[in-house]
């Protein structure tokens, strides 16, 4: 049984833990409201707005047919009552005005109070000539007060669904953290399982979190529909009476009704122009169909007659365009969906820095209660009295952790960004030059890890992640400071030294605390630090990336990378004196003395380099490359990129813990790397769409988390049996092969792209996964022969 005053820390850890995922549900929720009340916004601003740019956009046109026959642009010509009939549409619109280049009234048309005594807005379109010059403007005056009510009414519909599931989401996790407190205090123990607490905890504030979400988005959803619905279909009128105009100057030059061309290359402009116009179709005064599409079933018809003779003797047929009222929806549907992945990041950030959050004796306290819960005698009474800077994988991993997310933030828009400053009349392709900054940072990754690996030692562990990430925020920072593609490119290389660094040290420090029965298990915390970074940075790279701009996200990671520099200092310890005493020199081996150890040479040239070789030109180049060229943005490509750490994270511990109870890990390898090239070797078939890639980016995770850390766990249990230089050196040959594949993978990615497209490109990579994995298979099978003859 616990003394009282640990059950009492434990009931105040309880608290303090419950508010801090209660304050993270909250932030969600209010960064949710804030994200849907911008996307409803910005919907009602385009619906509600574009209808003029419509109508000052067919006033140019008229203008510029004007010119085209001789007739000036004067208030006693035909287009005048053309303007003045347009204005009468429009119970909003203002005025009508065209002036010259020079800003000097040509005629007006003035509709009811002039716009500027009601607060009004206005759109402009150019009116050229023959030859492009702009001679003249369309301005369009026109009254805004009712968006500005309409987005009010909007604002106050977020705000009632927003703030009563804040206070439900609150108000359960109060109550659940009370009754998990009176339940300790009743059996005068915690609970059975370890970390039962926060386990649940965590799962009712993931559930509270989406089950909040999902009631923001339907009011929210609601709200939207009543409220800019209306302004959809005013548009929509706007674009069919344009769409009339031209069919009937088409029927008035003479083209026949049933022979028109072009319709359905018009809505299909129209539909990139406003995704809710789902079809368009002519239709003869009978009703049959002589062009387009006919609407489908729950589309919204808006319809037009088509007046030839000036509009009066004739009707000729009527145009049809639909409304999809699911556009609006799928909007809002792709907000949530971003808000969904905040808020999973988000308990997971809790949860890896749950020693930051609840401070030095609160992160003592459950670590002592975990190891009471296990009954594992060595913890229980040591736990509170060994101090807070411990050594190995626990010690390093809040700092690694935030280094590798300020990393992954950069992730989904980084070949994009860099394709878009790079310049376009050198040599070298935008696609190309895109693959630059990447192959820059990789390839100097690579090429440190060999002299890092003593230099580490030498310098120590924690001085050396401080200076990596001191060196990776500035990185970022000049990134962000200077947006431009040399810059990128400088930036790019100052971070690789600092990740190297970071990398190299973190790394040390996680097998310097280790022994060889759980060496496995230590690697896969190391592992599991920087695959939740990989599973939170994406999604909120992407996301920053698409509200903010490619700026603000190098901005914000290297604020992160910061913040990493500030927890390394303060949570790892610093080097003892043997450490930083010189180490007496001992001869290193050479690369092809290492690469003749047992198994080595196959292990790394036929698993370790191409692993990472398609993980590098998968989802560091060839995804978000592709997802652009298919039109998706950031945010899209960073929740794809979520797949991969996402699998790894929930499959590495398990795979880690059955290789060092099985003393399988060179058959695990095997299986991971034939898993993860087949899955890739899959892409040559399909069509690639977002869900395709899923399922490929699902594959490449479970063959890697089999192979991963029994990987790592092999080529550490060779070094720690060389003498320590040697060792370091083994160490730095591996991570230098694994970065060296990374390196050569986005720059084979560029070469394969244009020359035989993603699918193909990708299948290859698989391939050459394929066959290494089997290389290794085959050396496996001749060592275990040598033995049993030996």
């Amino acid at each position: 049984m616990p003394r009282p005053w640990a059950a009492a820390s434990m009931t105040r850890l309880l608290w303090r833990f419950a508010a801090m995922l209660a304050v993270i549900c909250a932030a969600t929720l209010l960064a949710g409201g804030y994200l849907t009340e911008n996307t409803l916004r910005s919907a009602q601003q385009e619906a509600f707005t574009d209808r003029f740019m419509l109508a000052s956009q067919r006033a140019a046109t008229a203008a510029e047919n004007a010119l085209a026959l001789g007739v000036p642009l004067a208030p006693d010509t035909p287009l005048a009552g053309l303007l003045a009939r347009e204005a009468a549409l429009e119970p909003a619109l203002s005025s009508f005005v065209i002036d010259s280049a020079q800003g000097e009234p040509l005629l007006a048309v003035t509709v009811g109070q002039p716009a500027a005594m009601q607060g009004g807005a206005q759109a402009s379109t150019p009116i050229r000539n023959d030859l492009g010059q702009t001679v003249a403007w369309a301005r369009l005056h026109y009254d805004d007060s009712a968006l500005s009510a309409a987005q009010q009414r909007l604002h106050q519909a977020v705000l009632w669904a927003v703030w009563p599931a804040l206070a439900l989401v609150c108000a359960a996790l109060g109550l659940l953290c009370g009754g998990l407190v009176a339940r300790l205090g009743r059996r005068h123990r915690p609970l059975g399982l370890p970390g039962g607490e926060r386990a649940l905890l965590t799962v009712a504030s993931a559930l509270l979190l989406g089950a909040a979400l999902a009631w923001v988005g339907w009011q929210a959803g609601v709200a939207g529909r009543a409220s800019i619905q209306p302004d959809q279909i005013a548009k929509a009128q706007a674009m069919v009476r344009s769409s009339a105009a031209l069919i009937a100057r088409a029927l008035e030059a003479g083209v026949p009704a049933d022979a028109l061309v072009g319709v359905e290359a018009h809505a299909a402009a129209l539909h990139a122009q406003s995704p809710e116009i789902a079809e368009l179709a002519f239709l003869a005064p009978d009703g049959r169909l002589l062009a387009g599409t006919v609407p489908a079933e729950g589309r919204l018809p808006v319809r037009a007659p088509v007046l030839t003779a000036a509009g009066q003797e004739r009707q000729a047929g009527e145009v049809v365009l639909a409304l999809d009222p699911g556009v609006l929806t799928r909007r809002l549907q792709a907000t949530l969906l971003d808000l969904a992945f905040l808020g999973a990041i988000c308990l997971l950030m809790a949860l890896e820095l749950l020693a930051l959050g609840l401070g030095t004796r609160g992160a003592r306290a459950l670590a002592a209660a975990d190891a009471r819960r296990n009954r594992r005698a060595q913890a229980a009474p040591g736990a509170a009295a060994q101090p807070w800077r411990t050594t190995g994988a626990a010690a390093v991993r809040p700092a690694l952790f935030l280094f590798m997310l300020a990393e992954e933030l950069t992730r989904p828009f980084l070949p994009t960004w860099a394709r878009a400053l790079a310049p376009t009349d050198g040599p070298l392709s935008p696609n190309l030059l895109a693959s630059l900054p990447l192959v820059v940072f990789l390839a100097v990754v690579a090429l440190l890890q060999w002299p890092l690996a003593a230099w580490s030692e030498r310098l120590g562990r924690r001085s050396g992640l401080i200076l990596g990430a001191l060196l990776g925020a500035a990185g970022l920072a000049l990134a962000a400071a200077l947006p431009g593609y040399a810059a990128l490119v400088a930036a790019r290389l100052l971070g690789a030294v600092g990740f190297a660094m970071v990398f190299v040290s973190a790394q040390g420090a996680a097998i310097d605390g280790s022994a060889s029965h759980d060496r496995a298990r230590s690697l896969a915390q190391f592992v599991r630090a920087i695959l939740v970074a990989g599973l939170c940075g994406p999604p909120l790279g992407g996301l920053a990336a698409d509200r903010w701009g490619a700026p603000a996200a190098f901005a914000l990671a290297a604020c992160v990378a910061l913040l990493a520099a500030a927890v390394a200092w303060r949570q790892m310890p610093a080097p003892s004196r043997a450490v930083q005493q010189p180490v007496a020199a001992v001869q290193g081996l050479s690369w092809s003395a290492m690469l003749r150890q047992p198994g080595l040479g196959a292990l790394l040239l036929g698993c370790a380099l191409p692993a990472k070789l398609l993980l590098a030109a998968l989802c560091f180049y060839l995804l978000p490359m592709h997802l652009q060229d298919m039109g998706y943005g950031s945010a899209v490509t960073g929740r794809l990129q979520t797949i991969y750490p996402l699998t790894m994270v929930l499959l590495v511990p398990l795979a880690a813990r059955l290789a060092d109870r099985w003393r399988r890990r060179g058959s695990f390898v095997v299986v991971g790397g034939l898993l993860a090239g087949a899955s890739a070797m899959l892409a040559w078939p399909m069509d690639a769409d977002p869900m395709q890639l899923a399922l490929i980016l699902l594959g490449l995770g479970l063959g890697q988390a089999l192979s991963i850390t029994p990987q790592s766990a092999l080529v550490a249990d060779l070094a720690r049996s060389l003498p320590a230089r040697q060792g370091a050196g083994l160490l730095g040959l591996f991570r230098l092969t694994e970065r060296g594949g990374s390196a050569l993978g986005p720059a084979l990615g560029a070469w394969l792209l244009p020359a035989v497209g993603f699918s193909p490109a990708l299948a290859v990579i698989g391939a050459l996964v394929l066959g290494g994995s089997l290389a290794y298979g085959c050396s496996l099978s001749r060592q275990k022969a040598l033995r049993t003859r030996g």
